[in-house]
């Protein structure tokens, strides 16, 4: 049992990352913005000491984590946009080395071990830098395309009259993994600290393109669902570079030798996280 700081706390990884450290009986040490939020108080009711960090203040980060033998933490580009999450990240590296914890697990994203030109890999590049420039003794979790982005708000009108929209061709494969998932690997990391410090780790589930989503999720819903293809022009230009760069690039990650080393995670294939989802319409 250790001393584990979850840093954003109440985000969509830190969220699952405390609670399944508190199921296996750590000692979660969460941070969050809002202590009277409902996920904080959620997480005080099953055991989590709470405290108040934010990632742009370092020297709170760097409190919080005093005392910790690891510090989780994932980017915040959904809710600070590549800049900020680039901040955020380097913050949390100066307060992590601050500290001395012995270990920081940090999610970041596939395709950022290397120049890609876009923006939201690029701002977690740096951080990735930022970690190796102090010397950090560091897990770096490498995840690719989230599941959950099949609910993106601008995907919901398509979800509920039976669409499923992506911005890449049909005959595309993308390599994807669960949330829930990824946070399982963190806490794999956070607990098995001599073999996996040092290591970027990518990580996938699944790979299929759209046609075949559509396909699973209509097996796993009882519902008729089928492919809609996104023009890029119909996008953000921050996330037609994004695309652009998923089709012609991509991920490359080897997920049966994922699945035959860190088994215990249970990586969910597209079509059984489907069904565990509330789907609109």
């Amino acid at each position: 049992m250790s001393t584990v700081l979850v840093a954003g706390a109440t985000g969509r990884i830190g969220r699952p990352v405390a609670e399944l450290l508190l199921s296996r009986g750590h000692l979660v040490r969460a941070a969050v913005r809002d202590p009277q939020s409902a996920v904080a108080a959620k997480l005080a009711r099953r055991g989590a000491e709470i405290v108040v960090a934010d990632f742009e203040d370092v020297a709170g980060l760097a409190a919080a984590a005093r005392g910790a033998s690891v510090v989780v933490a994932a980017g915040t580009a959904h809710r600070a946009g590549p800049d900020g999450e680039r901040r955020h990240g380097e913050n949390l590296a100066d307060a992590v080395a601050r500290a001395g914890v012995a270990l920081l697990v940090y999610v970041s994203g596939a395709g950022a071990g290397r120049p890609t030109g876009v923006a939201v890999l690029e701002s977690k590049r740096a951080v990735e830098r930022r970690i190796a420039e102090l010397d950090l003794p560091a897990t770096i979790l490498a995840p690719a395309y989230f599941m959950e982005n099949a609910f993106n708000p601008w995907n919901l009108a398509a979800l509920a009259r039976g669409g499923f929209p992506l911005a890449l061709p049909a005959d595309r494969l993308l390599q994807q993994v669960a949330v829930d998932d990824v946070a399982a690997m963190a806490v794999v990391a956070a607990e098995c600290p001599d073999e996996l410090a040092g290591r970027r780790i990518e990580i996938a589930s699944d790979e299929l393109t759209g046609p075949e989503a559509a396909e699973q999720l209509t097996r796993a819903t009882g519902r008729r669902f089928v492919f809609e293809r996104i023009p890029h022009e119909d996008l953000a230009p921050p996330l037609q570079r994004l695309f652009a760069w998923l089709d012609a690039v991509g991920f490359d990650i080897d997920l049966r030798a994922l699945r035959e080393r860190h088994p215990e995670v249970g990586w969910r294939s597209f079509e059984r996280w489907a069904a565990a989802q509330a789907w609109p319409g």
